[in-house]
C-alpha cells in the first residue's frame, strides 16, 4: 500500500520481465496504472474468507444455490461460479468446484442429466450438501 500506482506497475513489470524476458509488456499498457488495496476498502474482512461467526447459513445458500429444486421458479436459472461462492474462498479449487456445479445446475436446468454411472454433485445433493442450520 504505501507504493503509488506507478511504482506497483514497476514492480509488476520487473516480476513479469523475469518471468518473460522476451514479451516487451511494457509496449502494451494502453493508460496510467490503477489499483486497489483490498485492505484500504470499507468492510475488508481479511484475505480470502469474508464470513463471520453466524455467517454460514448464508455460505451455505451461496454454494448450494445451484441445485434449484426448492426455489420458486421465478428464482431459477441464473447460476454462480467462483471462489466467492465456494467454501475455499480466494483459492482455485473452490472457483473450480462451483463451476462444476453451475454445469450441472445449467444441464439440470435445460432438461439434461448425467449418466447414472458417473453422477453429478446435484444428483447426490441429499447426501453430499452441506448441513442446513435452523433459519430461527
Amino acid at each position: 500500500m504505501p507504493l503509488s500506482a506507478n511504482e506497483r506497475l514497476e514492480v509488476m513489470l520487473a516480476s513479469l520481465g523475469k518471468i518473460y524476458p522476451d514479451v516487451d509488456v511494457r509496449s502494451h499498457i494502453t493508460g496510467d496504472p490503477v489499483t486497489v488495496s483490498w485492505e484500504d476498502e470499507p468492510y475488508f474482512m481479511g484475505a480470502f474468507k469474508a464470513n463471520l461467526p453466524g455467517h454460514y447459513r448464508y455460505q451455505r445458500r451461496l454454494f448450494t444455490h445451484f441445485h434449484q429444486a426448492d426455489l420458486a421458479e421465478r428464482h431459477r436459472g441464473l447460476f454462480l461460479a467462483g471462489d466467492d461462492v465456494s467454501w475455499t474462498a480466494g483459492w482455485a479449487e473452490g472457483a473450480v468446484q462451483t463451476a462444476l456445479n453451475a454445469v450441472w445446475g445449467v444441464m439440470h436446468h435445460f432438461g439434461g442429466e448425467t449418466d447414472p454411472t458417473n453422477p453429478g454433485p446435484g444428483d447426490l445433493f441429499d447426501e453430499l450438501a452441506p448441513v442446513a442450520l435452523p433459519e430461527d
